[in-house]
């Protein structure tokens, strides 16, 4: 089998081209980088759009698709990239994520338009959150050739271990939301779950620098500067494989308040740290429920944060479990196993 992925979101599409390949796949992934990456470009079958193609991105993919991937079996894009992919021949499989879904696929942009052309010819479409099932099919996908391929996470390089980072000097207990800012994973309610909580427990929270500068991201900060809340900490932007040293450095992670738990959770949950997010659950997406703290109010914040400080005993156990659960469903090995069955289903 010949597979070939185009783009990639959050470091998925490299990561199930790393499962694939070392599952025995002919696997190739075309990237179009913002900068270079001289550790990727050393690993077998990556393939690089570089400047000034990408002033041109969805020709030049058309075009190296054409010339290099003709003969392929399984042609398989992420997000925007099923655009160039879908005009050029009917996509064997569209991969959503969150973002490029729920604000291009919904929008009446000609790349929303498109992109839902893509999509409805698609023979299956993927997403990676239980919840974008739901937006998928209201797109006029139909519901047998929708499907929820969990959010592959290395449980070999997040897991817990020492951490090469250090929060504070301090004995608080350490919050960490990496989440970027964004209205529909409701970081203020955090905020204003933080204030009630900041002056009844030794709390401390720390926050991933946005420097997107939208109006959300401007009103968050005005926000915790009106909110008066302490012991607050902004930390750079970074790649997502030094996130596991944040991880492991904090006590609790908290990832959104509205939209299906996110890789955040699963990797925080892979480190072994107690999770609050909230949990999708109008399907069953899992055999068993995730052993995460649920959260969409203020409210819900307030108590799980709550038990976690009074209880600091069960957090080990919590991570345990957090982690076993996380290996059980949303391993590499696991996730590379339910793609290669997608793929020969497309192949029938």
């Amino acid at each position: 089998m010949k597979v070939v992925q185009v783009g990639d979101i959050a470091g998925v599409a490299c990561t199930l081209h790393r499962g694939l390949r070392e599952a025995g796949v002919d696997s190739n992934l075309l990237l179009l980088p913002k900068q270079p990456d001289p550790e990727l470009e050393r690993e077998p079958g990556m393939d690089f759009i570089r400047k000034p193609w990408r002033m041109l991105a969805h020709a030049a993919l058309a075009g190296r698709v054409l010339t290099r991937y003709r003969g392929y079996d399984i042609f398989h894009a992420h997000a925007l990239y099923n655009i160039p992919m879908g005009l050029l021949r009917k996509l064997d499989i569209s991969n959503f994520h969150g973002d490029d879904l729920l604000e291009v696929a919904s929008s009446e942009s000609i790349s929303g338009k498109l992109m839902r052309r893509a999509t409805q010819q698609s023979r299956k479409v993927l997403v990676s959150t239980p919840d974008l099932l739901e937006v998928v099919e209201g797109l006029g996908v139909e519901p047998d050739k929708a499907i929820f391929l969990p959010n592959p996470v290395d449980v070999e390089l997040f897991k817990p271990r020492p951490s090469r980072v250090t929060l504070g000097n301090d004995d608080t207990i350490k919050l960490f939301h990496p989440t970027r800012f964004q209205e529909k994973k409701q970081n203020r309610i955090l905020f204003h779950a933080y204030r009630y909580l900041q002056d009844k427990y030794p709390l401390s929270l720390y926050l991933v620098h946005d420097d997107s500068g939208t109006p959300y991201v401007e009103q968050m900060h005005a926000l915790i500067k009106r909110l008066e809340l302490k012991r607050v900490r902004f930390l750079p932007r970074m790649e997502r494989k030094l996130l596991v040293d944040y991880y492991n450095a904090s006590d609790i992670v908290l990832d959104q308040f509205q939209l299906a738990m996110g890789l955040i959770s699963f990797e925080a949950m892979a480190c072994g740290k107690p999770v609050v997010s909230a949990v999708y659950r109008r399907r069953k997406a899992y055999p068993e429920e995730p052993p995460v703290f649920n959260a969409v109010t203020v409210e819900d914040i307030v108590d799980c944060l709550t038990f976690l400080a009074e209880n600091r005993e069960k957090w080990e156990e919590i991570g345990r479990k957090g982690r076993r659960w996380v290996v059980r469903y949303h391993s590499l090995a696991v996730v590379i196993r339910r793609l290669q069955e997608i793929y020969r289903q497309v192949l029938l």
